[in-house]
């Protein structure tokens, strides 16, 4: 049996349908035997960043594993972004590069090259998979997958990566023959251990006795352990309020009535200041990192007994804001002791809190019904908020990585039930229209709609032709304000509006994208107003196939709220603490809604 045959049985019998790459010449014997294996349907791309990023979204969208292959050198270099995104975010993904032939390849040596085009992509992505490794032996490329596999799933999830040379590919082996991995073997130091969490547990259930204003931090460390239904089951049993980060907005649906948002810099202001005054706050599968805690650390949940779950004990070890309680542990393991445990906790009556906390949101979550009015340009927190409206519980949504809708769609998004909500929130890329793709097929090409800025549409927009041959029914909704927006705030508040870099007169120009869609054979319209917005969204999301709508926004929009920043006297900017988000509210509506001791840079 050829050995890229055996490589290609493997992963049908792991049930991978769709394998992502681009064709190559140290790759064409790996795509040879994986199009004639039955069952498996290689996606072939323009770019090999955009098959990484689709393979991760993949991944997302079908709890499952991706998997990329891709050619040497640079064809595996042009994987690095799509990478990163899969180690950042804990996505298990199997990257395989086709290599030179091993006599021709560094193998360790102290030189760069021996083969043109070859270089040592083990050495250069060990540091971001959690496992890489040259396959020097074709007996040993059971064993090797088999590992892969393992670890890709196992504790945290995360890439792995395979670099095969050409004469490992076409050797002939004899798969009885060859060598098992048995998961004893793998030293596991992320998770997997079975010790027991009762101890800790109980010290959380402790503290829940004792909160008179608990909250619960949902993180997309919950769906990665495949935990959905218990966090459902904990929520309905604690009936404590919650929050979600970015990754983890679909959990349940934006009108459960205990669900308040999403707190962060660029988070919800009612989600901010519930969390900000809470007195016990749970964090289960997020690591807090600074998009959510802000950069005023010591002021992050100040007064709240914070408890964090985490199956990645060096997380745990390196948090960036002091916790009274950390619980080393797999999401739906913590969840299903927490459940068997919880009768044991006498709560405090809470409804107070709970009611305080709807005001919050009720008051400060909601797009300003006067935001609708303007008659130029369409408001990009109107149109998330209308198309909130208009898509069904089927709909899968990628919001691009960077740019204006990263921050204003976890704002303004309402997630409907069924829905699935995915962004790369770790790298937070520009470009991840690709993701589309992945999720599209990952999810059983249920509609995917994208959200991007015209800035992020011109990296990786190769990918339409992708979408277009394969007819997905994806809706693209590009944010049209001639530039990077989120670019020219920052010129704005600290560059003297210096908008080098960021728009048409600073050096930067992006196309007309309905010429452009209609170059790719796909079906494109413009909203300019907000008169014509939900018949375009509608029609957008009705019409069969692939579908662009271009949104024309105000070069000048204000992305609000967002984190607050006051000046020191000599001039130099300071951050304010997340309950205190810009525009400033009145300081006796702030004071009013605050439960804890406001800083001394809040109450002045």
């Amino acid at each position: 049996m050829k050995a890229t045959d055996y490589i290609a049985k493997f992963l049908a019998d792991l049930g991978i349908h769709y394998v992502f790459g681009l064709i190559g010449g140290a790759a064409m014997h790996i795509f040879d035997s994986l199009d004639r294996q039955p069952g498996i349907q290689p996606i072939f791309h323009h770019h090999e960043q955009a098959a990484a990023l689709a393979a991760q979204a993949y991944a997302r969208a079908s709890s499952g594993l991706g998997v990329v292959v891709v050619t040497q050198g640079p064809g595996c270099a042009n994987t690095i972004t799509g990478l990163c995104a899969a180690w950042l975010d804990s996505i298990p993904c199997v990257f395989i590069s086709g290599q030179a032939r091993l006599i021709h390849t560094v193998r360790g040596k102290p030189i760069r090259q021996v083969a043109p085009q070859a270089i040592d992509i083990v050495r250069l992505v060990t540091p971001i998979t959690k496992y890489a490794v040259l396959v020097d032996d074709a007996k040993k490329l059971k064993y090797y997958l088999q590992k892969a596999v393992h670890i890709a799933r196992s504790g945290r999830p995360g890439p792995v990566w395979l670099d095969i040379p050409l004469d490992v590919q076409w050797a002939a082996i004899d798969p009885e023959e060859l060598q098992s991995f048995h998961p004893e073997e793998f030293d596991n130091h992320e998770g997997n251990s079975t010790h027991s969490i009762t101890d800790e547990v109980r010290a959380c259930v402790a503290l829940m006795a004792e909160a008179k204003r608990p909250m619960i931090l949902a993180g997309h460390g919950i769906r990665l352990a495949h935990a959905e239904s218990e966090f459902r089951g904990l929520v309905d049993t604690l009936k404590f309020p919650f929050l979600s980060s970015w990754n983890a907005s679909d959990l349940l649906p934006t009108d459960h009535p205990l669900y308040l948002g999403r707190p962060g810099i660029f988070g919800q202001r009612g989600a901010n200041l519930a969390m900000q005054n809470c007195d016990l706050l749970i964090s289960i599968g997020s690591h807090l990192g600074i998009g959510l805690t802000g950069t005023m650390l010591h002021a992050f949940a100040r007064e709240a007994k914070r408890v964090v779950i985490d199956v990645d004990r060096q997380e745990l070890e390196h948090l960036n804001v002091p916790v009274d309680l950390t619980i080393h542990s797999d999401a739906k393991v913590f969840l299903r002791e927490i459940l068997r445990l919880v009768g044991e906790a006498k709560t405090q009556d809470i409804q107070s809190w709970r009611q305080k906390c709807f005001d919050y949101k009720s008051k400060y979550n909601q797009v300003p019904q006067e935001w609708s009015t303007r008659k130029e340009y369409v408001n990009p927190y109107v149109f998330v908020d209308t198309l909130s409206e208009e898509m069904n519980g089927e709909d899968v949504i990628v919001i691009d990585g960077g740019g204006t809708i990263t921050e204003i769609a976890p704002q303004a998004l309402r997630v409907k039930e069924g829905q699935r909500v995915l962004i790369s929130a770790g790298i937070c890329t520009m470009g991840t229209l690709p993701e589309t793709i992945g999720a599209c097929l990952g999810s059983g090409r249920r509609r995917t709609i994208f959200l991007c800025g015209d800035g992020s549409m011109q990296l990786n927009i190769q990918e339409l032709q992708t979408i277009a041959h394969h007819d997905l029914p994806i809706k693209m909704f590009v944010l049209n304000n001639d530039g990077y927006l989120l670019m020219r705030h920052s010129q704005q508040d600290f560059f003297e509006s210096k908008f080098f870099g960021s728009s048409r007169e600073g050096g930067v120009s992006l196309p007309d994208f309905l010429k452009v869609a209609a170059a790719y054979g796909i079906k494109a319209d413009r909203a300019a107003n907000h008169a014509e917005l939900r018949t375009k969204i509608r029609w957008a999301l009705d019409e069969r196939g692939p579908v662009l709508c271009d949104l024309m926004i105000s070069a000048t929009e204000e992305i609000n709220p967002r984190l607050g920043f006051g000046l020191k006297p000599d001039g130099t900017p300071v951050s304010r603490p997340l309950e205190d988000m810009y525009p400033f509210l009145d300081r006796a509506e702030f004071l009013a809604n605050m439960l804890i001791k406001p800083l001394p840079e809040s109450s002045a």
